[in-house]
């Protein structure tokens, strides 16, 4: 059995090309018996539970992947899931909000600890011409809002996944307002990792490799048959429309492929760059020259993937 820990505590449409391998069969062709875990974090990030050897695939966050380095437990990044960051501002039509510096004199909705976030908020509203101190920035507690929080007037704009959140509500979809921060070229970075641990990777480098390329199979299924992804995730994610599930498939897809349409690559110079501002922001738990280190000894690598 293959346990692939997700990173959130419930399944989103981002999962969608693992449950297209594992409904498709092409796990089972090559003899992997692949369960997907998610929960709540009491026992840990799905790096620590990666490391901890509870699961065998992880899909794990930057900070947390150079967490976790050093002897046979050590994390190996060897998929990226998507080719782009997922947060930003969303906000509707009727806010007036169209650009960050637009949150001038607004209320927005912030989730409670996400200091990356408001690092990037305070550079894009500064790149914008705006000033962050204009903004009455207000905590979510362990909420992690969604559109209803706009249609109740509790905010004005909140920050989240650009993806699935804005949709969560009765409004129709032409009516949402995302600005991405990838759209000033902050921080550019892939939010989540494929992790295994490097002894994992030594001893099964075959059933690495045969699990990626089937995991990006997935994708590209889920990619080209819209009705076939829905079909696959309408169980796991029984709480959602099928109109949701539509739209933000629509939209989350091409964020799986790189421009030449393959899943999983990563850019190591890009990395290195994306680890130099977490440094500089104070994000990190370990020096610069550790995780450089790291992406020098293989923490990162492409070698893996079937392109």
């Amino acid at each position: 059995m293959l346990t692939v820990r997700f990173e959130y505590i419930h399944s989103w449409t981002n999962h969608a090309g693992f449950y297209m391998a594992r409904a498709n069969g092409d796990y089972a062709r090559h003899h992997m018996d692949v369960v997907f875990s998610n929960g709540d974090s009491f026992r840990g990030t799905p790096a620590a539970l990666l490391a901890r050897g509870e699961c065998e695939v992880a899909l794990v966050r930057h900070k947390d992947l150079f967490s976790h380095q050093g002897g046979d437990t050590g994390l190996v990044a060897v998929a990226a899931l998507n080719q782009c960051q997922v947060g930003g501002v969303v906000t509707s039509v009727d806010s007036g909000i169209h650009r960050f510096r637009d949150l001038e004199g607004r209320t927005l909705g912030f989730p409670a600890a996400a200091y990356r976030l408001f690092a990037e908020l305070k550079e894009a509203m500064a790149k914008d011409g705006g000033d962050i101190a204009k903004v009455n920035v207000v905590s979510t507690g362990g909420w992690e809002s969604d559109f209803r929080s706009i249609e109740s007037g509790t905010f004005d704009a909140f920050v989240n996944v650009l993806w699935w959140e804005p949709f969560q509500g009765s409004s129709s979809f032409d009516r949402i307002v995302t600005i991405p921060f990838d759209s000033l070229g902050i921080a550019p970075h892939y939010s989540y990792y494929v992790c295994v641990r490097r002894e994992f990777l030594e001893r099964n480098e075959a059933v690495v490799r045969d699990f990626l390329r089937d995991t990006a199979l997935g994708y590209r299924r889920a990619a080209d048959d819209r009705d076939a992804a829905m079909r696959t995730l309408q169980d796991p994610l029984a709480n959602v429309s099928p109109a949701v599930l539509a739209h933000t498939l629509d939209i989350i897809a091409p964020t799986w492929f790189d421009p030449q349409g393959h899943w999983g690559p990563m850019d190591i110079e890009a990395i290195r760059r994306y680890d130099h501002w977490m440094t500089g922001q104070g994000f990190m738990t370990v020096p610069e020259s550790e995780s450089l280190a790291a992406i020098d000894g293989g923490a990162i690598t492409n070698a893996y993937l079937p392109w």
